[in-house]
Order: C-alpha cells, then sequence, then structure tokens
C-alpha cells in the first residue's frame, strides 16, 4: 500500500514520527507522500522525507486555505523544494468551504501552481472542497500534467467530469464514514482501476469502521488498511486487488520507483 496524502508536517506528529513510520511499514506502508501546504511547510515535509528516504516523499506547494498569506517570492520557494524532489506540485486548489483566503487569491495561487507545473513537468495534488466546478474548470484551462483530486467527497456528477478530463482520485477515509461518506461508497466503483489511489490526510479523517474504536483522535498512515478494506468492499474488489492497483498507480504517478533507485545508487 502507498498513503499518497498524509500531513505529517502536522504538528501533532512533532515529537514521534519515527514510530509513526515505523508502525505504518509494520502495516504494509511502503511509501508515504508528506504534502506540502504552504512554503514552511513544504520546506518541513522535504526535511522529514529526508529522513526516512525510501519511506517517504513530498509534495511542494499552498493550499488554498494559505493564499493569502504568500510571501512575494514563494513561486521560486516551490520551485527550488522542486529541486530538493518534490514528486508533485500541491497541495493546491480551491476551498470555498472555509474561505480562509478570499476566492481572488485562491484561483490566482492555484492557477500559477497549475503553469508551474506544466513547466516543470511534475504532476499536481489537487484540493476542491465547495467549488462549484471552478477547480474542474482550472484544470481544463491550465492542467498540462498529471492530476490526482485528494480526498475526493463529491458527487457522482463531478466524479464523472473529472473522471472524463483523465484525473486520478484519492479516497480517505471518508468513505469510511456510515453517514457523511454513504454516497461515495456508491459511486467508487465507478472509478476505472489505472484511476483510484488511497490515502489517509492523516492525521485527519480517522477511519470510522476500525474496531476497537482507537483512543486516539490523531489518524496516522498505518491506519490506510481501513480505507482499502471499505474500498474493496464498496467495489466487490478484493483487498489484495485493491493493494495492487493502487500501489501501482501511485509509484507511476508520482514516479517513485525511480526516487528508490535513486536513493539506493
Amino acid at each position: 500500500m502507498i498513503d499518497i496524502g498524509a500531513n505529517l508536517t502536522d504538528k501533532s506528529f512533532r515529537d514521534d514520527i519515527g514510530d509513526v513510520v515505523g508502525r505504518a511499514v509494520k502495516e504494509g506502508i511502503e511509501y508515504i507522500v508528506v504534502t506540502g501546504t504552504n512554503e514552511s511547510a513544504s520546506h518541513l515535509a522535504a526535511t522529514i522525507a529526508s529522513q526516512f528516504p525510501n519511506r517517504l516523499a513530498f509534495t511542494a506547494g499552498v493550499h488554498p486555505h494559505h493564499a493569502d498569506d504568500v510571501a512575494d517570492d514563494w513561486l521560486d520557494t516551490i520551485v527550488e523544494l522542486t529541486r530538493r524532489g518534490a514528486v508533485a506540485i500541491g497541495e493546491t486548489g480551491l476551498d470555498y468551504f472555509r474561505n480562509f483566503s478570499t476566492r481572488t487569491n485562491q484561483r490566482s495561487v492555484f492557477q500559477a501552481q497549475l503553469e508551474l507545473a506544466a513547466t516543470l513537468e511534475l504532476p499536481v495534488f489537487v484540493h476542491d472542497r465547495d467549488s462549484n466546478g471552478e477547480v474542474l474548470d482550472m484544470l481544463q484551462q491550465y492542467a498540462a500534467t498529471d492530476v490526482v483530486v485528494h480526498c475526493f467527497t463529491g458527487d457522482g456528477d463531478l466524479l464523472d467530469a473529472y473522471l472524463d478530463i483523465g484525473c486520478s482520485i484519492g479516497i480517505t477515509g471518508w468513505i469510511c464514514d456510515p453517514r457523511r461518506g454513504m454516497e461515495l461508497a456508491k459511486i467508487v466503483n465507478r472509478i476505472p482501476d489505472d484511476r483510484l489511489m488511497l490515502e489517509t490526510d492523516s492525521p485527519y479523517l480517522m477511519p470510522k469502521n476500525i474496531s476497537p474504536k482507537p483512543k486516539t483522535r490523531r489518524n496516522e498512515p498505518m491506519n490506510l488498511a481501513y480505507v482499502r478494506q471499505k474500498v474493496a468492499d464498496a467495489r466487490n474488489q478484493s483487498e489484495s486487488h485493491i493493494d495492487v492497483v493502487t500501489t501501482n498507480n501511485a509509484k507511476r504517478f508520482f514516479q517513485l520507483e525511480e526516487i528508490t533507485q535513486i536513493t539506493n545508487e
């Protein structure tokens, strides 16, 4: 298994990151992609990944929540981090649910990152929450490389639209929620095998199918198996099949095999 989206830069992981990675490996996680969400978090993601070069990779980008706060040279910072080995641009996109940044700035920062990804020929790790189709529209206009829509929580029409333009889809513990994830569980079988990926979005979205219920509210990569289990059930496929296809997809999308080869040389 590969966890394509874990926020291991979160302060809740500050004191036990080694144990977190160790537990994930014990549960069969081959690789964890640590997501960058602003300039400083992306730097931290790169630093954490460098400590576990055979297990962790990282993305570099600015989440829509932080679009109002970017420095004048923020794009230069992201470019610098790609030279340190970032496997994707992002997390980037639009979030009209929280609106922590103005929509104008969100769109501007998102467009800039899509154009940067095209220039650098890197895939894009995309966030879409309640954008009412604007993320889709901007991808159609500006995305020239592979895209994964991370933590998909939309309806069937939006899923079909993303699939129609060639996007991959990341599924989190949202699907394990018997209330909020009900619709996603019904439509996840529409995702072709070669476009499906799994993620925890740690420390958020603890899978609700964990039994017994964990004592902590902090989700972590070792819990990806519960997402796999629910996805397999919903798609009427075996867990081993989900494991193989999602692992292969993540390795191809993020070019993780190449990173492993470079690390081992």
